[in-house]
């Protein structure tokens, strides 16, 4: 579905990323994780058209430059950490600006946002200001706004991209487990989706396939339970960390040490 070979991304004169190549694949749910500053939202920007690059990303076999932003606004959907928001629009009117590449009546749009608002549960926000939700409450109404462009849960024969950027940093734990069964569903029914993800035991419960980022490199890609090794982790993150399986999922759950201030 998605896929790069020899990427490698500059700042200026400032590597990135170098030299990385990749598959995503229909009905998988990718997690790409690593240490501050190891080029995971760069890869999202990326992939998603939205950086100058060396080498080449190919989305359905095309090259992802051949894409006019309408036609790839109905393939790819992001949501990015920061969301900068000039006017105070309502969680309605945020929502409905996924339907912007559809031409369809308001009727319709109505309906299909009201699916996505209640999908995220934000029907008691809908008329809120955006200026006036908390950092999670709006996270979950870019959300919204994704599965909302992306017609996410209706019958489409073309597999569609999620790529999504800390989407649960600011959750609580149920809305966190909420949003990312909801990830899952989208790619059960054939889609793909990348997601960076600091929260490894949550990668571990969602992803199928995890992209292991160091040093401006993959350092492991594949499986979730066979890159999520205590020998993986501690090389990228310089610490004592403990691998063992979930008591109901067939999942590594990682644990991590307290550390003494010296």
């Amino acid at each position: 579905m998605l896929s790069f070979n020899h990427l490698s991304v500059n700042y200026g004169e400032k590597a990135i990323l170098q030299d990385l190549t990749g598959e995503i694949k229909a009905g998988q749910c990718v997690g790409l994780i690593g240490e501050n500053g190891a080029g995971k939202s760069t890869l999202l920007h990326t992939l998603a058209g939205s950086h100058p690059y060396q080498g080449e990303i190919l989305l359905h076999n095309h090259p992802l430059a051949k894409f006019s932003q309408a036609k790839l606004a109905h393939q790819r959907a992001v949501v990015m950490q920061s969301q900068q928001l000039g006017f105070a629009f309502t969680v309605q009117e945020l929502v409905a600006m996924g339907r912007y590449p559809y031409k369809e009546t308001t009727q319709h749009c109505a309906k299909k946002v009201a699916q996505y608002i209640d999908v995220m549960e934000l029907g008691h926000l809908r008329d809120r200001r955006a200026t006036a939700l908390s950092g999670g409450e709006l996270q979950r109404v870019n959300m919204a706004r994704c599965l909302a462009q992306l017609d996410a849960f209706s019958d489409d024969a073309q597999p569609k991209l999620m790529l999504l950027d800390e989407p649960t940093s600011a959750l609580d734990m149920r809305h966190q487990h909420a949003l990312l069964g909801c990830v899952n569903k989208f790619v059960e029914q054939g889609n793909a989706a990348i997601i960076a993800i600091h929260d490894l035991n949550l990668a571990s419960l969602y992803t199928s396939d995890i992209i292991m980022l160091h040093q401006k490199h993959i350092l492991a890609s594949g499986r979730t339970s066979d890159v999520l090794t205590e020998h993986n982790l501690k090389h990228i993150y310089a610490m004592p960390l403990y691998v063992k399986s979930h008591p109901l999922h067939d999942a590594p759950m990682i644990y991590s040490q307290r550390q003494e201030f010296s």
